[in-house]
């Protein structure tokens, strides 16, 4: 039973290391609707007012949290200085697949190898206890030419334990990596026609594009609406507006999206009008929308086929076949005993 003990003692130190983390970097914070609120009202008469941005930095510097000021930037600066132990040559594909995430904790290439060492170093470590007491705690037989320990059931499945904890701490960045860009991904595409429908709603009022999609990106939450504020930045910062466009497609690396951005592009250099362009656009991906959600019922089930042979099919047999195992037992036994 220590085996046993020594592998769960690992995994729960793992899976409650992964959930202080998730917990520390994503704390939602409970009044932050409200704080963001008070920066668009004006106290004296209740209308609207634009926010500062020095004053809504220095807030936001003031009021953070021991967690946001110490604890993050410290472990940032931790998994930066393993990171740079990892050669440069290697960061290039990283990058990419950390801004098609998003750029998750706003992690870059360094600090998330840096991550990948310490989980990998945590996971040397637990595998070497186990080792080590499996063993240590393996029989020592005497022989002719000397001692030598033999391995029992014990000891092989804490090597076993200790090569899956191994495995498990290397690659469990990388998963939750891939997973992030997937989730990211589903977000963009489910909010796409929502996007444009908003988008449109700007446009009809009188607004250009560019102020559309800073209209959208100051009050929408979303993966997408984040990445029309850059977008909005690019632009204001000098970046044609055709290449800040393309550029989001490339970041996104989404169909439906780079097919937006090449309707737009073609409206602006045409003359067409954006407003029935983004019309037709919401109306086009919303029918795509349907049609994604129809293929995934589709799907299910086959998705649920292993479930139901696993999960509740054995039960179903036990349950039917259950009352029958007495009698069969029986007439086995009083066939074998007649042919004998």
């Amino acid at each position: 039973m220590e085996y046993l003990s020594y592998s769960l003692c690992a995994v729960t130190m793992m899976a409650i290391g992964a959930m202080l983390l998730f917990v520390g970097l994503r704390g939602a914070d409970a009044n932050a609707f409200s704080r963001r609120l008070h920066e668009y009202v004006d106290e004296g008469s209740g209308g609207w007012k634009p926010p500062d941005p020095l004053l809504r930095s220095r807030q936001q510097e003031l009021s953070g949290t021991f967690r946001s000021r110490l604890l993050i930037p410290a472990f940032r600066r931790l998994i930066g200085v393993l990171g740079s132990l990892t050669p440069a040559g290697m960061f290039d594909q990283l990058q990419e697949q950390l801004a098609l995430a998003g750029n998750p904790l706003g992690m870059g290439p360094r600090e998330f190898y840096g991550l990948r060492i310490g989980f990998t170093a945590f996971g040397l470590w637990t595998a070497y206890n186990l080792l080590r007491n499996g063993l240590a705690s393996a029989p020592v037989t005497q022989t002719g030419i000397g001692t030598e320990a033999a391995i029992d059931s014990g000891a092989l499945i804490k090597i076993m334990a200790a090569a899956l904890i191994l495995v498990i701490s290397n690659y469990l960045p990388k998963t939750w990596l891939r997973r992030r860009v997937r989730k990211r991904r589903d977000a963009i595409a489910k909010g796409l026609p929502d996007a444009l429908d908003m988008l449109s709603v700007c446009a009809d009022a009188g607004l250009g594009f560019d102020q559309s999609l800073q209209r959208v990106s100051e009050f929408w939450k979303s993966p997408l609406a984040v990445e029309f504020g850059r977008v909005v930045s690019e632009v204001a910062m000098g970046v044609p507006r055709q290449e800040a466009l393309r550029n989001l497609a490339d970041r996104s690396g989404i169909h439906e999206l780079s097919s937006f951005v090449a309707i737009i592009l073609q409206s602006d250099q045409l003359g067409m009008s954006i407003t029935d362009t983004l019309h037709a656009q919401a109306d086009q991906m919303r029918i795509e929308r349907r049609f994604r959600a129809q293929e995934q019922a589709r799907k299910m089930p086959l998705k649920m086929l292993f479930p139901l042979l696993i999960f509740i099919f054995p039960a179903i047999f036990a349950v039917i076949l259950g009352p029958m195992i007495p009698v069969l037992t029986e007439f086995f036994s009083t066939l074998i005993y007649t042919i004998q």
